[in-house]
């Protein structure tokens, strides 16, 4: 009996061992496995996604810690790294000192404007916090595996700007007016509000309506009540609003249409062995299994959410609907929209 007891004693010894040997895993096999999703949304949503010329570093952020996967020569060059694991094409570091003291990422970052010796001037890096850290800022996040799916939108974000007459355009044309600029109008002026929670109507009456006929004419209302809406903006406000929505409705539409796009692969994805042994909050997409877009409203309507993500997301599911083809289009060339191909066919 006593010689069984201590044999039991030394497995468990051996066990704890081996997780002190590798204590990092839980994050290298996070970081792969987001690698693995990336292949996954090129083979069934966007094709080109995870090609070499659009690969965008992820820096991974702990609440002590920097790791860095795929890191470009300039990066490494301004921060002190060591390779901890190689995977495939995959090789993930670990910088010395953290890479800022920002508390919470979640977002694909540059630096753009005049010349910089910064390490992600024009370069975009993907930028997030550990699962555990994300939860501290967004508690509703309930799993890895909800967590990989906001990466993800964000790595679409990343594949954007890797477009060179994308990023041009965007640079020259619309960064000096943001996001934060158009909501606020949203949020304060009733009548930019109410004809644009009616033209996302017309959107999704569009999508849901089969009679090719009738959905010609909910087209023909969108496209008066947007025109309408635009010229009364611009006679009250003094401001040509057009080049800056059609560009934050294509950037954050198809960001979402792509997160999007995991939970539907979610339903039926087998779990990841590796995530089951080193991640207790792997979920095994449980979240997913009866996956009911209706009950996601912030996805798709736009008083709940910024507007432009959902009336952009509606766009891309619209054109998906129509047999349009604009994936292959769209960051190609720097300035074309998901309304410019809409409107091509009308």
């Amino acid at each position: 009996m006593n010689k069984i007891i201590l044999f039991l004693i030394a497995l468990n010894l051996i066990g704890c061992q081996k997780e002190k040997q590798n204590p990092e895993q839980k994050i290298f096999d996070r970081i792969l496995f987001v690698y693995h999703l990336k292949q996954t949304v090129e083979a069934e949503t966007w094709k080109t996604f995870n090609a070499p010329q659009y690969d965008v570093p992820l820096v991974y952020f702990t609440d002590s810690s920097s790791y860095i996967a795929n890191p470009t020569e300039k990066f490494l060059k301004t921060f002190k790294s060591e390779l901890l694991m190689e995977d495939g094409k995959v090789k993930i570091y670990k910088t010395q000192k953290r890479v800022d003291d920002s508390p919470f990422h979640m977002e694909t970052g540059m630096t753009l404007g005049d010349p910089t010796p910064e390490f992600n001037y024009h370069s975009p890096f993907m930028m997030c916090s550990s699962f555990e850290e994300t939860v501290k800022t967004i508690p509703d996040v309930g799993s890895t595996d909800e967590w990989t799916t906001m990466i993800i939108h964000e790595y679409f974000h990343g594949f954007q700007y890797k477009h060179k007459p994308y990023m041009e355009y965007y640079e020259k044309e619309i960064v000096q007016i943001q996001p934060d600029s158009l909501s606020a109008f949203y949020k304060t002026v009733p009548w930019f509000k109410e004809s644009i929670d009616l033209e996302n109507r017309f959107l999704l009456e569009a999508i849901s309506e089969k009679d090719n006929i009738k959905t010609a004419k909910i087209l023909r209302d969108f496209w008066v009540k947007r025109k309408q809406r635009r010229q009364k903006f611009q006679k009250v406000f003094k401001f040509d609003i057009d080049k800056f929505e059609k560009c934050y409705e294509t950037m954050e539409g198809t960001a979402r249409y792509v997160e999007f796009s995991l939970y539907n692969h979610f339903t039926q994805r087998k779990p990841d062995e590796s995530l089951l042994k080193s991640d207790s909050s792997f979920k095994s997409f449980a979240k997913f299994k009866n996956y009911n877009l209706q009950k996601d409203q912030w996805l798709y309507l736009s008083n709940k959410t910024t507007y432009f993500y959902a009336t952009g997301f509606n766009m891309a599911r619209l054109l998906d609907k129509l047999g349009i083809d604009y994936k292959s289009r769209l960051f190609k060339d720097g300035k074309i929209t998901l309304e410019d191909i809409l409107q091509e066919k009308q």
